[in-house]
């Protein structure tokens, strides 16, 4: 570990310690000065004047004509160039965050007090980078309509991006983030894989993968996301780069007041709900920046208040009222005794009452009776539920010396809330209980209180020594907390009461009981130190730096506290398969399964993230620019403060606990990890540009590492066990069981499952390419390009002691249960994973002329890996991603504003004047899913698939929710062999909405404008599906019952005042 030490120490005697500069709030202005016939001009003054802040910076051109600045704050700037005999020139260019704005010049002869002025924006064509990006400004972020004033929901519509997995741990939805959404997955990457910046400083918090801070929209100044091909200054990503970029004040105050507003008579009803469901919001706050001293010190505030309280519709399956008192003549397929030496069916389909378990008995009143006809998808039930969040942003940017600058932010959020159950509280056992109803398992969502806060500070030093020489350092410190759910349902102790989890595998009957995975705390405490050098040599900017990231986290989390029972069809069927049902076995009381874990330790897990780099932007003539960079980065193993931490190895026959000469238990340090970047950018004639590279980049295992060392002595287990009866056998599991009393395990005899992490564990990485052509049409910009990406060492977990397919005993057959009988699975964390992607994309862009601007870009991709789920693919089988492989994804953004009333006078402009109209519209195809079954046929305690018998695709004309592809298509495989249905080989159905702002303003000064919007979200009021049940078996395989996070059509009202 020495090693470690010294790196940070040598980064930060060297170079300040630095993370992009490019993916701060700064970019570059560089071009080259000739006179009107083209020859170069050496010696002439150049200077950059920030229009917001009077900041000026001077410079000469080298011998070659070239100047630059560079580390410029973005914003609007005046470039002025001086030489005499030749006449002054000046010229505006609106610099946004990483860009090198080129602004070359041509000299007229003339005096110098003469001034030619060159009207200026933001260069349309990126004549000098290579990376893939898009810059959200702040016009954007205010105009376009923006559901909850989430910055993610815009950031979601770049190219490359889209809206990840509907249920992903920071969706927005699952108790682990119960915030707005942070997820967005960038070319066919887990929405966890990205980068998360403010100000240029990491924001990611390792736990869980999403935002730490998330600033109000009123304080984003710009949002840059780099889906590709970084710069050396960026690392830790498999997917982008999402950079927000803070509002700084300037030398007028300005400011805002705002509310937005939303009620459920204006909404339409979800598809799947029977009324229509509460939906209030109320969202107001204000801004305000401007100088604290002219020219020297700055300001802005801004707090933002979200109270929101709406009902949760869900469309769950419960048992019929046959089914309740042991009927399943409703059913197609037979229910056999498993009791029957030789398994035979009931008669009649009927079980007699004299079977039913007890508690079965008890427990069935947490179901309640189904409010719609139908076997599945047969009970509708609103949940009421509230939250509240609170934003608030400090930032003072202060100039020290004309050569010395600073800025400090403080950021902090707070949520509170609840979430309800999917089904109503009922009595049992004379207590209230709120049976949760959840059909997806353990992923699905959580009933009970939530409690999240972020805190964020940030201080950056510049200091520009000479217009050819520029230091940066800064600090980060992020706290992200989720402080939720340690007492859920019953007022009792989270281990000692309430009700074990009821779970129906597959989700064909709505689970009951308690929540899983409670008690839950998460924090991340993340430090950063971050500095760099940059030197301009000509035709050279070279950039050299370094950063350290300490990373502190928590993760309390018990998986089964109070105990699970799992039920599915295997103990009812016929023994090789067919027939069944998974509430027959319930109510018979024979569970497939039982378990029970407790993690009663507070973690405190550290490790650190130490980097240097080096960039070279290059003109090496006056067409070609060179991007060249490397950077080397180090990812230390997870320790735990106090060693509370242990890992398996089987190997040696023993639980190795943490220690202070081994406190990473085994995992070594992997100091391999070297990327190098390298682009261009071609100037051709007539406005193109030809634009590509190639990088390599990496990033570390999340919270995994941590999570699957809860060894003993550290955890208490009890199973999972599998009943005999799910491989044709007798019961040997029973509802009756009562999980017994947990205790810390011998780690000389582990119990259960256990975890550890390869040795020699590596981070993930990937190889990125791209190749881009880009013309200007006038005012327009055509691009077309191709990107991809070559991905390994990709993190997958590995059980080690699964059993091999047969009959009897699932225990048995375990590899190593001779050596250690009393343990079930053995979960190993490796670096087995790889995925590619591939990708042509179009993208048109008009920027605003003529009252007109608009953005559309199309997407052909395609996402494919080798994983080990489900349980049966032990051999890393290739498929689509399941969630992230979308074939097809296209986006619009137009903009405009309407043209009457503008030669009007009075009330009838007043009136009719200052209308504008804003639409985004986004269509992609349907994410990837695996077929699986619905009871093991394999017997290895865990799913697998069937048999592919025929073309399991429908013509669309025959689609229905109820059959959405060929049911008929798919069969059980032979007992105890594997099915040969491919990984990810489905796909859902498709995703339409559009999104409609209508505003009006109401200028009463040149600086004063109240402004008046109506804001309609999906306002054709599509239904946008989930994918279908596909677990073959259950009750609903083939059919939709969700629209997941996908909303009606809601409409939104907002007043804002801007001054």
């Amino acid at each position: 570990m020495e090693r470690i030490r010294v790196v940070p120490g040598v980064v930060i005697l060297i170079f300040g310690l630095a993370v992009s500069s490019a993916a701060q709030g700064t970019g570059d202005i560089v071009g080259r000065v000739a006179d009107s016939s083209g020859g170069v001009l050496p010696g002439v003054t150049v200077t950059a004047t920030s229009l917001a802040t009077n900041l000026s910076r001077t410079t000469v051109t080298s011998e070659t004509g070239d100047y630059a600045f560079t580390l410029l704050p973005i914003g609007v700037f005046e470039v002025k160039t001086e030489l005499t005999g030749f006449k002054t020139q000046t010229a505006r260019v609106t610099l946004s965050t990483g860009d090198r704005a080129r602004v070359d010049v041509k000299l007229e002869l003339g005096g110098v007090t003469e001034t030619i002025t060159v009207a200026g924006d933001a260069p349309l064509l990126q004549t000098d980078t290579s990376r893939v990006s898009s810059s959200l400004a702040v016009e954007t972020i205010q105009n376009v309509p923006i559901a909850g004033r989430n910055i993610i929901n815009i950031v979601q519509l770049t190219p490359g991006a889209s809206e990840g997995a509907a249920n992903a741990t920071i969706s927005g939805n699952r108790p682990d983030d119960r915030r707005q959404t942070s997820a967005v997955s960038i070319n066919g990457n887990p929405e966890n894989d990205n980068l998360q910046l403010v100000d240029g400083l990491d924001n990611t918090e390792r736990v869980m993968g999403g935002m730490g801070i998330k600033p109000s929209i009123d304080a984003i100044q710009e949002v840059v996301v780099q889906t590709n091909l970084y710069s050396a200054e960026n690392g830790r990503t498999l997917g982008g780069v999402i950079n927000i970029i803070t509002k700084s004040g300037g030398n007028q105050f300005h400011g805002s007041v705002f509310y937005f507003g939303r009620n459920q008579h204006f909404d339409a009803r979800d598809f799947f709900a029977v009324t229509k469901p509460l939906n209030h919001l109320n969202q107001f706050g204000g801004s305000l920046g401007g100088p604290l001293k002219a020219n020297r010190t700055f300001f802005f505030v801004d707090y933002d208040q979200g109270r929101i309280k709406k009902d949760q519709p869900s469309v769950v399956t419960v048992p019929t009222a046959k089914m309740r008192n042991g009927d399943f003549s409703e059913l197609s397929v037979p229910i056999y005794d498993p009791l029957a030496s030789r398994r035979t069916p009931f008669p009649g389909n009927i079980i007699p009452p004299d079977r039913f378990d007890p508690m079965a008995v008890k427990l069935m009143s947490l179901y309640p009776m189904p409010s719609q006809p139908g076997l599945a998808n047969n009970f509708a039930y609103n949940g009421q539920g509230w939250q509240t969040n609170q934003t608030t942003d400090i930032r003072i940017d202060h100039r020290l010396t004309d050569k010395d600058s600073i800025f400090a932010r403080y950021s902090y959020n707070l949520t509170n809330g609840l979430t309800p159950s999917q089904c109503p509280a009922t009595k049992i056992v004379d207590r209230t209980a709120d049976p949760t109803c959840n059909t997806n398992g353990t992923q699905g969502i959580y009933s009970g209180p939530y409690h999240t806060f972020a805190h964020n500070v940030v201080v950056n030093w510049q200091r520009v020594a000479s217009p050819t020489l520029i230091t940066e350092v800064k600090y980060s410190f992020v706290r992200a907390a989720y402080l939720g759910f340690k007492n859920v349902n019953y007022a009792s102790d989270p281990i000692t009461g309430g009700l074990p989890w009821f779970e129906m595998r597959p989700t064909s009957y709505a689970a009951i009981g308690d929540p899983t995975f409670i008690p839950m705390e998460t924090e991340d405490h993340n430090h950063q130190i971050a500095g760099s050098v940059t030197k301009i040599k000509g035709a050279h900017s070279i950039k050299i730096g370094g950063g350290i990231v300490f990373r502190m986290f928590a993760v309390q989390q018990s998986q089964y506290p109070r105990g699970l029972f799992a039920f599915d069809s295997s103990v009812t069927n016929s023994g090789t398969g067919s027939g069944g049902n998974t509430f027959a076995s319930f109510l018979l009381g024979l569970p497939s399964v039982e378990q029970r874990t407790h993690f009663p330790i507070h973690p405190r897990n550290r490790s650190k993230e130490p980097s240097v780099f080096v960039q070279d932007d290059w003109r090496a003539t006056s067409w070609l620019t060179l991007n060249l960079g490397l950077r080397y980065e180090i990812y230390t193993p997870i320790t735990e403060a106090e060693n509370r931490m242990a890992a398996f190895r089987p190997e040696l026959g023993k639980i190795f606990v943490a220690s202070d000469s081994d406190p990473t238990v085994g995992v070594k340090t992997d100091y391999s990890d070297i990327g190098p970047r390298i682009g261009f950018s071609a100037t051709a004639p007539h406005r193109i540009v030809f634009r590509g590279g190639f990088g390599m980049t990496y990033t570390p295992v999340l919270r995994g590492a941590g999570s699957f060392l809860k060894n003993p002595p550290f955890t208490q287990n009890y199973g999972p066990f599998t009943s005999s009866a799910t491989s044709g056998g007798l019961p040997t599991l029973f509802l009756s069981d009562v999980p017994p009393p947990l205790s810390f395990n011998d780690p000389t005899r582990p119990e259960g499952q256990v975890g550890q992490q390869v040795t020699d564990y590596k981070a993930a990485r990937s190889r990125q390419y791209n190749f881009f052509v880009e013309k200007q049409l006038g005012g327009n910009v055509v691009s077309i390009g191709y990107i991809a990406s070559r991905s390994d060492r990709i993190n997958l977990t590995q059980n080690i002691n699964l059993p091999k397919p047969g009959p009897g005993s699932v225990q048995a057959r375990r590899p190593w249960s001779s050596q250690y009988p009393l343990l079930t699975n053995i979960n190993m964390i490796t670096n087995l994973g790889q995925k590619t992607y591939d990708a042509g994309r179009v993208m048109f862009q008009r920027r605003y002329a003529g009252r007109l601007n608009f953005t559309t870009h199309y997407t052909l991709a395609h996402a494919r890996q080798s994983t080990l789920a489900p349980w049966d693919n032990t051999l890393l089988e290739w498929g689509d991603i399941p969630t992230y492989d979308i074939r097809h994804h296209w986006v619009g953004i137009v903009g405009y504003e309407l043209p009457w009333g503008r030669e009007l006078h009075g009330l009838a402009h007043g009136f009719l004047a200052g209308w504008q109209v804003n639409v985004v519209a986004n269509y992609s195809s349907g994410i990837a899913y695996t077929i699986v079954n619905s009871s093991s046929q394999t017997n290895v305690g865990g799913s697998d698939r069937p048999n592919l018998i025929g073309n399991p695709n429908l013509p669309s004309s025959q689609r229905t929710l109820q059959r959405w592809f060929n049911t008929a298509a798919f069969a059980l495989q032979p007992q105890f062999t594997p099915g040969n249905v491919g990984v990810g080989t489905m796909h859902g159905p498709s995703q339409r909405r559009m999104d409609l702002s209508l505003s009006k303003s109401l200028r009463q000064t040149e600086s004063k404008n109240f402004q008046v919007r109506i804001e309609v979200f999906n306002i054709t009021n599509t239904p946008n599906f989930q994918p279908p049940d596909g677990n073959f078996g259950s009750t609903t395989f083939g059919s939709i019952s969700s629209t997941g996070n996908a909303i009606p059509r809601q409409m939104q009202l907002g007043l804002k005042y801007l001054f």
